[in-house]
């Protein structure tokens, strides 16, 4: 059985009939739809566009008339064959009016039903093919115009150019008329150039209708290297004469992704050569439609191409030969000229060389300069203002040995360089050297030296500038810098001493406020000593005195006193005035050192003290006892800030000073932070300089932070300040890993 080409949809709303109808055509037809009302038949009607519709005329939600009559209104040649179990003639006739193909009379016989369906078939695929040669007919109407559109372009071109020559303008008119002709969307002309052995190529000319966008602007196409992956195939294709051409999608990805962006669908690049070189190409874009270039027109093009190949040739060859002829011309020009020129130069020839010898001997007499001739190493003349510089006449000095006026240590000197000079070798333009006046008194000058050619003969022509008093003052200046410098490292000295006395002035002041707290410390000891003995004495007194009673409260004495006796040790190192010295430090040691001292104190003065350090990163490279410094100063303001603010703040305010190390970005941080007054936002930026500080006289000198500052900064550190005014500070230490 034959099976058509063509889709088919029914509407059927009985199930058993549809499936009857499935059974009957399935082999019969390409594609076969089905649906249950009208409605949902104009629905698959819209998504598929069948050849052929089938319906029933009563069923539910829209009937097969409607359903027709909405059909038709959407595509008015669909063809529709109706069935219905009535024989009303009014059905039929509304069919009619609707636009039906044919009419069955349910039960519709299958043998009926497949003879409609093969001639409606029949029908279908006759049209589609009437169709297809009328699209293929006017097609090649469309190409043959097109041809001999671009024929006729083609021809303009080469008249153009022929009249014109090759230039912007005439270009610009062969561009326009190829791309009208060829009905594209852009054309365009890319010319090759070698750089540094390099062979580019770039956008020169281009043509585009009026609604495509122009790419004369695209740096991308300004220099395009030949070799580079997006245009390789394309130099290997042009530059063996060969066209390249076809669709976008069809191209390399790497070719893709710089033509894409221009909106190009299809293209075709055409090679220019002039006299058998590759010169460049001439392109044709699509950005509208996908393009299939046919013989003739690619024939056409070539022919274009051609054409511009022999225009610019032909242009190249015009140049040349104007070039040549103006080149020619003025030589000819210049030839007359140097006639012409020669004879009145002979005329006045002898009046410039007077006149120049008279300017050249009004210079050497006016000279600054001293000027000295001399030839075989003797003086034949000088000028007035040698005389000015030595107190020597020209009949003093003429005759004599040039050296014989020279300071005897610069002599081998000037006879050094004298010699380099006739060997031609590199010597310094000028130099310093001392000569003797005619009463014998040394005095420094600039010698600069050059060879000349006097009677035919090599000469040295000498001038000397007085230097002299320049001299004096550098050398008194050298003297003053001496000096400077001694005073300068004295200073230093005297800074360096000031700086150690703030240092350990510092010490001191926190050790005074500190010294109830290292009391406490040793108080505790003490006390555990004083306990031990009044046992020992009760025992003693009882008579219950045991060898291992005494031994354990002596071993507990002497604990205490080692206690005791490393208090006073680290007392007596903080407060010592000592060399700084850098090593491996532990800074949870530090706090807590730190915090031995203070501990007492903030619980007197009932403040919350807050401890979270890191146990795991806590080594620094530096010095121990400046960092506890550091602490106790910023500890020492802390606690100045939450009593402040509790003699401001009666009532439910608790005093809390907080204490925190951890790790970040290979730098320990240590931060030290309260809830008393904080810091204006005005002053917060001043706080590390010296003698600047917000508490009166009698309450600090300003100096504390400051200090601190630079003992942080001579550990590579930073320190930070972050506060908010009547809530809180933080101060912010950060200090590099030690790691090793």
């Amino acid at each position: 059985m034959k099976v058509w080409d063509i889709s088919v949809l029914i509407v059927e709303d009985e199930k058993i009939l549809r499936t009857i109808y499935h059974k009957l055509l399935k082999d019969s037809v390409k594609k076969l739809e089905f649906a249950e009302n009208g409605l949902e038949g104009y629905d698959l009607f819209q998504q598929l566009k069948p050849d052929l519709v089938i319906t029933d005329i009563k069923m539910p939600l829209m009937n097969g008339l409607d359903m027709v009559r909405k059909i038709k209104r959407l595509d008015s040649e669909a063809r529709i064959v109706i069935m219905s179990a009535y024989g009303e003639s009014h059905y039929f006739l509304r069919a009619i009016e609707n636009g039906v193909n044919n009419f069955l009379l349910k039960p519709v016989d299958n043998n009926k039903l497949l003879r409609v369906v093969n001639d409606q078939a029949q029908e279908i695929l006759l049209r589609k093919n009437m169709l297809e040669e009328e699209r293929k007919r006017k097609q090649a109407e469309q190409a043959l115009l097109r041809n001999e559109a671009i024929l006729q372009a083609v021809s303009d071109a080469a008249e153009v150019l022929l009249n014109e020559g090759y230039n912007d303008f005439s270009v610009q008119k062969v561009l326009e008329k190829l791309g009208r002709a060829t009905q594209v969307s852009r054309v365009y002309i890319f010319e090759n150039v070698e750089k540094n052995m390099t062979l580019y190529t770039h956008q020169k000319f281009e043509w585009v209708d009026n609604k495509t966008t122009p790419q004369m602007n695209n740096d991308k196409l300004q220099e395009v290297d030949t070799t580079s992956d997006e245009f390789r195939r394309w130099a290997e294709t042009l530059s063996k004469r060969k066209l390249l051409y076809g669709l976008i999608d069809d191209f390399p990805i790497e070719e893709q992704e710089v033509l894409k962006p221009q909106q190009i669908i299809s293209v075709m690049a055409v090679p220019i050569f002039v006299k058998e070189q590759w010169f460049g190409f001439i392109g044709f874009d699509d950005c509208e439609n996908p393009r299939n270039w046919s013989v003739v027109e690619s024939n056409s093009l070539i022919a274009a191409a051609n054409i511009l190949g022999a225009a610019i040739y032909r242009s190249k060859i015009e140049l040349e030969l104007l070039q040549l002829n103006v080149q020619l011309e003025m030589r000819v020009m210049d030839r007359t000229r140097d006639l012409e020129s020669e004879i009145a130069e002979r005329k006045y020839a002898e009046e410039l060389l007077r006149e120049s010898e008279e300017k050249y001997r009004l210079i050497f007499e006016n000279a600054n300069d001293a000027i000295f001739l001399t030839a075989n190493g003797r003086i034949q003349f000088i000028n007035p203002k040698a005389y000015e510089l030595t107190g020597y006449f020209p009949k003093h000095v003429i005759g004599k040995i040039f050296t014989d006026f020279i300071h005897p240590d610069y002599r081998e000197k000037v006879m050094e360089n004298h010699f380099k000079r006739l060997r031609g070798e590199e010597i310094p333009e000028s130099y310093d050297i001392q000569i003797i006046d005619i009463k014998g008194n040394y005095k420094w000058v600039e010698l600069k030296s050059n060879l000349i050619n006097w009677d035919d003969s090599p000469a040295v022509l000498t001038f000397m500038t007085d230097i002299h008093t320049r001299k004096l003052f550098e050398s008194e200046l050298k003297q003053l810098n001496q000096n400077l410098e001694v005073r300068v490292k004295e200073e230093l000295k005297k800074r360096e001493k000031q700086q150690e006395l703030i240092l350990q002035k510092s010490r001191l002041e926190s050790l005074g406020e500190l010294s109830a707290g290292i009391a406490h410390e040793i108080n505790q000891p003490l006390g555990g000593i004083s306990l031990s003995l009044d046992n020992l004495l009760y025992e003693k007194i009882n008579n219950s005195l045991s060898d291992d009673y005494l031994q354990q409260k002596i071993e507990l004495m002497f604990q205490d006193i080692e206690r005791i006796r490393k208090i006073i040790d680290h007392v007596r190192a903080f407060s010592r005035d000592k060399p700084t010295i850098f090593e491996k430090v532990s800074i949870n040691q530090v706090i807590n050192n730190t915090l031995s001292f203070v501990n007492r104190l903030y619980i007197d003065h009932g403040i919350d003290l807050q401890l979270a350090i890191n146990t795991k990163h806590n080594h620094i490279w530096g010095d121990a006892l400046q960092l506890e410094q550091v602490l106790l100063n910023l500890l020492s303001n802390a606690k100045y800030a939450v009593d402040k603010k509790a003699e401001k703040q009666k009532d439910n305010y608790q005093k809390m000073i907080a204490v925190r190390s951890y790790i970040q970005d290979k730098h320990i941080t240590i931060e030290v932070s309260d809830n008393g007054i904080g810091i204006p936002k005005a002053n917060l930026m001043n706080i590390f300089n010296p003698f600047f500080s917000t508490k009166k006289a009698d309450e600090g000198t300003g100096l504390g932070l400051s200090i601190s500052y630079g003992i942080i900064r001579e550990m590579k550190g930073e320190i930070l300040a972050e506060s908010i005014e009547n809530e809180h500070t933080k101060i912010i230490i950060l200090l590099p890993e030690h790691l090793n």
